[in-house]
């Protein structure tokens, strides 16, 4: 179980973040060590592999924000017109609010997320992406108090530092309890890589220099493996799992 120390170093703490295999304890001696560092708000989207993180099957585990607002971001439609996670994905750094809403020309379902995230006074954080195994991406918020830490490179570093130790540990925990083992042959991994380029079951014959009917046979073998009944959808489990690599 995580317990509250003030005074545990950066090196402990990804220890203590290695050693977990309780997500709930990860996740509240992350909160325990970022409320140490300033923030004053928090959330953690853990978003489906290959979905945006508005996604309405994103999982949230949030602390410090008012149930008023937590009621309206965990609406469906509602939080799909967030544009700040998915600008800051883009973006590949720990970025703020308002600059990610200033990247773009919002459209009018944005624009009001905009204003009513400024009239909850949640104008000022900062928004960092969370990059895991497998495509297992996520995004983490902060909000600091006093507001100028939000703009401390220090802070926001050690910040970005502990949510993506916790992020790469949970989702390690996830593939050991949860992913299905999915085992190819060599040849068949290469049949898959060659499926998602594009590749017709004549043209994988005729790159790996084997008979029309071999090819068929490999193909038909990876779908089954993958439980997929089509090559895009056999492409996209084939990235789930880790095998193809975008």
């Amino acid at each position: 179980m995580a317990t509250e120390n003030h005074n545990l170093h950066i090196g402990e703490l990804f220890q203590r973040i290695a050693s977990l295999s309780s997500l709930a304890d990860i996740l509240e001696l992350v909160r325990i060590a970022v409320v140490n560092l300033g923030a004053n708000r928090t959330s953690y989207h853990f978003t489906p592999k290959l979905k945006s993180q508005t996604d309405h099957m994103v999982q949230l585990a949030t602390y410090g924000f008012s149930r008023e607002w937590l009621g309206l971001y965990e609406e469906p439609g509602f939080r799909k017109h967030d544009p700040i996670p998915d600008i800051v994905m883009q973006h590949g750094g720990p970025m703020l609010w308002h600059d990610a809403l200033a990247l773009r020309r919002l459209n009018e379902n944005e624009e009001r997320f905009a204003r009513l995230l400024k009239a909850h006074d949640l104008d000022q954080g900062i928004g960092i992406p969370l990059y895991g195994p497998k495509g297992r991406h996520a995004y983490s918020a902060f909000t600091f108090d006093p507001v100028q830490l939000t703009y401390d490179e220090g802070t926001i570093a050690t910040v970005a530092a502990i949510a993506s130790a916790a992020h790469v540990r949970i989702c390690n925990i996830l593939d050991k309890q949860y992913e299905p083992q999915v085992h190819l042959s060599q040849r068949e991994t290469q049949v898959i890589r060659l499926i998602a380029h594009g590749h017709s079951n004549k043209a994988i014959a005729a790159d790996l220099d084997i008979g029309g009917s071999t090819a068929d046979t490999y193909v038909r073998r990876v779908f089954a493996k993958l439980d997929a009944s089509d090559r895009i959808s056999a492409s996209i489990r084939a990235l789930e799992l880790g095998i193809l690599r975008l």
